[in-house]
């Protein structure tokens, strides 16, 4: 199992940027691009990449601008998806993976809303599309609070303190995760500060088009409709974000797709108990 760590530039009209990544695999193994979410980065998928590279897969994890060992971006608008979309695709582009179904997707939340985006698309690189407990649309209620949490900057002691706030908030809806996996997490969601203190490896101005912007400007259910690639939707049941209506509406109105829901646990499911992992292998391999 091979892991390298990556980069390429990014360009805004404010300059270049440095996007990081982790490359798991074999470069001859199906590649699959992993895009985490609103407030994660790359290393959310190790866990899952250390299973899936035993058979023969290549995981391909970046950090979106603004998060994790990326450059955070001078303008804080810049954080939309456009820009985030644009990275991606000079990403593949420098890997060779920008041809048509080139690559697999799998999107965690505002990942899935990007890998959604890039699949409607005309020659979209994306042969088979996951999407990670997020649909077409999102209740406001839900997005009205992660804007209120991720507008907080926060500031901890030590790394335990962080990864004790991580359990009491994403832990409210993540699993399962074990207390291994909560202190690997936490130490790649740590941003030292100037004063010796810790924060969340992200940037807090990425709340600053969230509030006016959260989904996008483009009408996602159109480009639902549009998606003509295998699909998978993971749905944490007790999810906030994805409802049993959205769920319904995305059956009624867009492209055939196989649904795995899990019980126990809300947004999101967090793609590294054993029994996960194994599930999204399977339809992996049944759709290859």
């Amino acid at each position: 199992m091979g892991f390298r760590e990556k980069h390429i530039y990014g360009l805004t009209d404010q300059g270049r940027h440095k996007i990081v990544y982790n490359d798991w695999g074999d470069d001859n193994d199906r590649p699959i691009v992993c895009v985490h979410g609103l407030t994660g980065n790359g290393h959310d998928f190790d866990v899952l990449a250390e299973h899936l590279t035993r058979n023969e897969y290549r995981l391909i994890c970046p950090d979106l601008a603004g998060r994790g060992r990326s450059d955070f971006l001078q303008d804080p608008l810049d954080y939309n998806y456009e820009q985030y979309l644009q990275d991606l695709n000079t990403l593949l582009a420098y890997e060779g993976l920008d041809e048509a179904g080139s690559v697999d997707w799998l999107g965690v939340s505002l990942g899935g809303l990007l890998g959604m985006r890039l699949a409607a698309m005309e020659n979209s690189p994306i042969e088979r599309l996951i999407l990670n407990d997020i649909g077409p649309d999102v209740p406001r209620e839900a997005l009205d609070f992660i804007h209120d949490v991720i507008s907080v900057e926060y500031s901890f002691d030590t790394v335990g303190d962080l990864e004790q706030r991580m359990r009491q908030t994403r832990g409210l809806t993540w699993g399962p995760v074990t207390d291994e996996q909560w202190r690997h997490m936490a130490e790649h969601n740590a941003r030292g500060l100037d004063d010796g203190r810790l924060t969340y490896a992200y940037d807090p101005r990425i709340s600053v088009i969230f509030k006016n912007e959260p989904i996008g400007a483009i009408n996602l259910w159109e480009a639902w409709g549009n998606i003509a690639c295998p699909t998978l939707l993971i749905h944490g049941t007790q999810s906030m974000l994805l409802t049993a209506d959205i769920v319904k509406a995305m059956e009624e109105s867009g492209p055939d797709f196989d649904y795995l829901p899990f019980a126990d646990c809300g947004h999101v499911p967090s793609l590294m108990a054993n029994d996960q992992i194994q599930k999204v292998q399977a339809w992996l391999q049944k759709t290859a």
